[in-house]
């Protein structure tokens, strides 16, 4: 699946898939779906964009910021970016926490210092 309201992949992979009930959606950054470029350097920035992107994915799917059961988020500089990241997580997510593992990697592709992928549950639809 894709949708406009993020950026397309830059590769050969899928913005998303999804398995039953469940979507996959694949790493995000603090790319600008409009422009295709990265947002200013800064971890709030970029977190921001982040989660909207993976907001826009969930959206299209019929999902919501409410129906994540589970993130893992890449980062370049864990004690320098997890306060702004856990901020930003309260700020999306609310009391509706999903699971979260934060792994600190030497590098992201074009030099970014955040990269998430979650799984959302997407509830059907009633008649």
């Amino acid at each position: 699946m894709q949708t406009g309201g993020a950026p397309a992949p830059k590769g050969p992979f899928a913005q998303a898939r999804r398995a039953g009930n469940l979507l996959f959606i694949a790493g995000q950054r603090g790319i600008d779906p409009g422009t295709g470029e990265l947002v200013e350097p800064t971890i709030e920035a970029r977190a921001r964009r982040t989660f909207e992107n993976l907001k826009a994915i969930a959206e299209s799917a019929g999902g919501s910021m409410a129906a994540f059961l589970s993130t893992t988020v890449y980062v370049t500089d864990m004690k320098a970016h997890r306060p702004a990241l856990n901020r930003m997580y309260e700020e999306y997510f609310g009391e509706h926490l999903p699971t979260r593992t934060i792994i600190e990697v030497r590098a992201l592709n074009q030099d970014d210092i955040v990269e998430i992928d979650a799984v959302v549950l997407i509830q059907e639809k009633s008649a």
